[in-house]
Formats: C-alpha cells, sequence, structure tokens
C-alpha cells in the first residue's frame, strides 16, 4: 500500500504534531507501507511554542518539510490517484491552516468518493466533520483512549485519538499502529 501524509506544519501550536508524525512514520516502516508526505503551499500565522504567542508568518509547506523526510510534496502538485490511502497526522495546523483549503476538501472528498481509507488522529477529527461530513463517527466512543481506534464504514475512515487521550508515546503508538494494521493487513 501506497499512503499521502497530510503535514499541516511543524509543531502542535500551528503545524502538525509531531510526535504523531513521527510515530506515524515508524508504523507505516514496520509494515513496509510506502508513503510521501505533502502539504499545501501556503502562507499562515506562526505561534512561538515557547510563549504559545502568534509570532509572524509562516509557509506551511516549507514547515512541513522540517518533518517531510526529504520528499515533502506541494498538495497541489500530487497526483491522488498514486495512494490507497490518506493519514492525517494531528495538530492545530490542521484547524487554523486548513479549516478553510479548497485544495484540502478537494484531496479529502477524492479518498472519499472513491472509497479510499481515512485515517485521522487527534484534531484531524474536526477536518473530516468538516470536509467529509459533520456525522462522521456518530457513534464515535470517546472513552476509547490513545490505544484504540474507532471505524465508520459508512464513509471508510478511522480515527485514534492519540494525544487527544493520553500523554504517554507508547500509548499513542499502539492507538496509531492498530489503526494502521488494520488497513494494510484489509
Amino acid at each position: 500500500m501506497k499512503f499521502l501524509v497530510l503535514l499541516s506544519g511543524c509543531g502542535l501550536g500551528d503545524g502538525s504534531q509531531i510526535e504523531e508524525v513521527m510515530l506515524t512514520y515508524l508504523v507505516l516502516d514496520k509494515y513496509g507501507a510506502e508513503y510521501d508526505p505533502a502539504a499545501v503551499d501556503m502562507i499562515a500565522t506562526g505561534v512561538n511554542h515557547l510563549t504559545e504567542k502568534t509570532e509572524g508568518l509562516r509557509n506551511v509547506l516549507a514547515e512541513s518539510a522540517r518533518i517531510g523526510r526529504g520528499r515533502i510534496k506541494n498538495l497541489a502538485e500530487v497526483d491522488l490517484d498514486q495512494y490507497d490511502g490518506l493519514i492525517i497526522p494531528g495538530g492545530i495546523g490542521l484547524l487554523t491552516s486548513y479549516k478553510e483549503s479548497s485544495i484540502v476538501h478537494e484531496t479529502l472528498q477524492d479518498f472519499y468518493r472513491n472509497r479510499k481509507p481515512i485515517l485521522g488522529m487527534c484534531s484531524a477529527i474536526a477536518l473530516l466533520k468538516k470536509h467529509i461530513s459533520p456525522i462522521i463517527f456518530k457513534q464515535f466512543d470517546e472513552t476509547i483512549g490513545a490505544k484504540g481506534y474507532v471505524f465508520d464504514g459508512d464513509f471508510n475512515t478511522y480515527y485514534t485519538p492519540a494525544f487527544r487521550a493520553s500523554q504517554d508515546m507508547y500509548e499513542v503508538l499502539q492507538g496509531i499502529d492498530s489503526m494502521i494494521r488494520a488497513v494494510v493487513d484489509d
């Protein structure tokens, strides 16, 4: 399988949650899955992660390159037909940068229409509700914890709360691993 990994910058406060991205790469490597990170080439407000205050502007694609493993792609130039699934690590950048993004909307809709699995973590649930359907994960049980995941068959979408449910990196790894394994083994 080959996955597209949607990044929204570098750092929880204004981009992708770095630990969730690294754990995703680790699990994808574990299962021998191919993947390409991608982000939108756009300017967004930055956050000083030391003070947690807004600070200047940043380029989302350039910031994502920091954790894009040297092979980041501009989402606008990606051929979505090359990918079997989409993975969206969490982070506030998903909400601040991508909530109104037409290219992100089109990307999510393409995976949804083609019944390709979409896997989200942490804050990605808000992005999925905005760009796929507000009733996605209507049976979502907030008590699943970081070790688990939920699947919505109507939308072929998976979700693990990750750091939204725990600060224990090993628990978050277990949730990401079980979610990705469910798709790779399918």
